[in-house]
């Protein structure tokens, strides 16, 4: 029995004070319960704290670093209780057919590689392989465009034959009936940025079918960012499917204040009766692979045509230009934040570890270098597996979007080397910085976003809720001590103020410390 907490209970409503009690994985009573000493294995006295459902993360790459290391600590010692895998169009499943080293390379600054053999092929092989690690977190998992792409067409720059097209769909349709919760797709990314309209039309009329969502990282999110959301929200009315768009941001210094111009499209879109939603992470700074600061066709044919790219004096002459100034319709991060809010985070070993933490303007200014001479040295030595932290959005517009009712949480947390600190502390910054300490949501509202919402979003009707029946995914936290523990330069802190996490009724954290439990179910839409 949890006795006496403030229990904040994932609907919005008004917080409550009770007790609750949990009968194996399941909340069996809510209310004044008698503390008969035989009737509880354990009573915990709450009184002060907070009790909320447990967080659930919308935009998770935990993908490969869950097989190896399945305790989760960056995500349970933060109070996120299930995590949505496969996202921006580059998760693990299903792998594209005679290509899975490639795609491997392809996907290292994103997801890491951790020493571990790829046996899995199919949507089926990988969620057996995530129950067989084990798992703190409950998972769910999105089928991925990326690699459903390479199975028809390689890392091909086209537009897809109909034969390709309709084994693709044959593929959705497969992993949406093996329990997939939606199609995820990152319109920057290689392969995914060289579908058209068309392809992701016809793909999401399928996922329309199962009542799965469509999960988008759209294709600019600078100076075409409002037609980059309508065209996904074309595709819903054509389609019916429900999007999702990921990591709501603006992004370019010329664009800061414009996030309500972005809002309004989706206030519209609901007046419609379109089922719209995003997710977001609560800081100013982006992060991914330092490869997206290539101009795009330069991904054509995969990593390989990369390097050799490269490699050749007259096209990194090309390419430095293209990154300097810019090509029409390409999201440009490099000027949107600039060299010197630009910093590398993540590199496996050898001797460019030491880069970690530093700008690009830095690093180009120790080495003798160009800024873009410095990506593509990194690029080549590291075999593309390095990330990168960008300073380029405003706190103004995070704070605005944060307000806004489409909104889930989502950590969108690369774990590889020295991550952005959203990978440890969005929810911490949240509560701390947007509920108590600048009043931009209330308590109640910041915890429907991490919780309720996403639960019924994703089709889960037992978890996101405290509600007699429901699963018993708990957060128990100290709201005068919330605080996120970590920062930009000492990322891999946990958050302070979390004292207990039960994950189907069992404590994963406890006094504040993990207790190495493992209780989290591999979850398939539909299925219980």
């Amino acid at each position: 029995m949890i006795q006496g907490a403030s229990i904040v209970d994932g609907s919005g409503k008004k917080s409550f004070v009770a007790d609750v009690a949990v009968v194996g994985d399941f909340i069996a009573e809510i209310g004044r319960i008698p503390p008969v000493s035989d009737c509880f294995s354990r009573v915990i006295d709450a009184q002060g704290l907070t009790l909320t459902p447990g967080f659930i993360d919308m935009h998770s790459h935990s993908d490969l670093l869950q097989l190896v290391k399945p305790e989760a600590s960056a995500k349970i010692r933060q109070g996120i209780t299930t995590e949505l895998f496969g996202q921006d169009g580059l998760g693990l499943a299903p792998l594209p057919e005679g290509q899975v080293d490639l795609y491997r390379r392809q996907v290292s600054g994103l997801l890491g590689d951790p020493d571990l053999e790829w046996s899995w092929r199919t949507l089926p092989e990988y969620l057996a392989r995530l129950e067989k690690a084990g798992t703190a977190t409950n998972l769910a998992v999105l089928l991925s465009h990326g690699p459903l792409r390479m199975t028809v067409a390689g890392m091909e720059e086209r537009a897809l034959t109909p034969s390709e097209l309709q084994r693709m769909c044959e593929l959705t349709a497969t992993g949406l009936a093996d329990g997939a919760f939606g199609l995820s797709t990152g319109l920057i990314y290689p392969p995914c940025i060289f579908a058209d309209t068309a392809e992701l039309t016809a793909l999401t009329a399928i996922v329309a079918k199962s009542a799965g969502i469509f999960v988008v990282h759209v294709r600019n999110e600078r100076g075409l960012v409002k037609e980059s959301i309508g065209e996904i929200f074309d595709i819903a009315r054509k389609t019916g499917v429900n999007p999702h768009i990921s990591h709501l941001k603006v992004i370019g210094r010329e664009n800061w204040g414009t996030s309500g111009d972005i809002l309004a499209l989706f206030d519209s879109a609901m007046r419609e009766g379109l089922d719209v939603s995003f997710d977001q992470y609560p800081y100013p700074a982006g992060s991914t692979m330092l490869s997206a600061l290539v101009p795009s066709h330069a991904h054509a044919g995969g990593p390989e045509q990369l390097a050799d790219r490269l490699r050749n004096p007259e096209m990194r002459a090309q390419l430095a230009r293209e990154m300097a100034e810019g090509l029409p319709g390409w999201e440009n991060i490099c000027t949107a934040a600039g060299w010197d809010s630009i910093y590398v985070t993540g590199i496996d070993g050898g001797p460019n570890k030491k880069w970690e933490e530093r700008s690009l303007a830095d690093i180009a200014v120790a080495l003798g270098k160009t800024p873009q001479d410095v990506v593509f040295d990194l690029l080549l030595e590291e075999n593309f597996q390095v990330s990168m932290v960008n300073f380029s959005m405003s706190e103004g517009d995070v704070a605005n979007i944060l307000r806004h009712g489409c909104g889930m949480l989502g950590t969108d947390g690369l774990l590889p080397g020295k991550p952005h600190p959203r990978a440890y502390a969005s929810t911490a910054r949240i509560l701390a910085k947007y509920v108590r300490d600048e009043n931009v949501l209330s308590l109640e509202e910041a915890v429907a976003r991490m919780t309720g919402r996403p639960a019924r979003r994703l089709g889960l009707a037992d978890r996101g809720r405290i509600g007699i029946g429901a699963k018993a995914d708990l957060v128990l936290l100290d709201m005068t001590r919330i605080a996120e523990g970590n920062s930009f330069v000492d990322t891999c802190r946990h958050p302070r103020g979390i004292e207990y996490v039960f994950v189907n009724g069992v404590p994963a954290v406890d006094h504040g410390g993990e207790t190495g439990a493992l209780p989290g179910r591999v979850l398939r839409k539909g299925k219980r």
